[in-house]
């Protein structure tokens, strides 16, 4: 052996450096790379795990969208009915205040031709008996005081007759 390590021109610090590394990487192997695989192996699992578990989230992410997105369009035709409905209730009530008012306009325009006709025959009577007192008035000084009661009556009847039958 020593003639081995002359011939190749090694000492023999070298060849325990050699041994001792050996021994190092059998021990290493041994005692560290299992431990170090597995750690590695358990990472690249995990990583592995989170990497799918992202990716289903992903996917319920984008269910989700796609139902929030179809919610959201429901929800806005929802909100177009209701307007146009709206629009429809509101107009069908404006409709029916214009024919109350309407039909309020034509009571309150009936009740003051009936309140004008009554002024008018109210205004006719009284212009009647103002025109019956100036008669009697005007007769009583034409024939002066040698009327008697009863002529003075039949007079006023055939005036008020006759004022009747005037067109006022």
């Amino acid at each position: 052996m020593e003639a081995v390590i002359k011939s190749l021109g090694l000492n023999a610090t070298l060849v325990a450096q050699i041994f001792n590394f050996i021994i190092l990487l059998i021990f290493l192997r041994v005692v560290v790379y299992k431990p170090l695989v597995n750690v590695i192996e358990q990472r690249q699992n995990a990583i592995a795990k989170n990497v799918a578990a992202a990716e289903e989230e992903r996917k319920q992410a984008e269910a989700l969208r796609q139902q929030y997105l179809a919610d959201m369009q429901k929800a806005k035709e929802e909100a177009q009915a209701i307007i146009q409905q709206a629009t429809k209730t509101g107009e069908a009530q404006a409709q029916q205040i214009i024919e109350a008012a309407k039909a309020e306009a034509a009571r309150i325009k009936e009740s003051a031709l009936q309140d004008i006709a009554r002024e008018k025959e109210k205004a006719v009577a009284e212009l009647r008996d103002q025109v019956v007192t100036l008669s009697i008035l005007v007769a009583g000084k034409i024939i002066d005081q040698k009327m008697t009661g009863d002529i003075q009556h039949s007079l006023v009847q055939q005036f008020i007759k006759e004022a009747g039958d005037l067109p006022c």
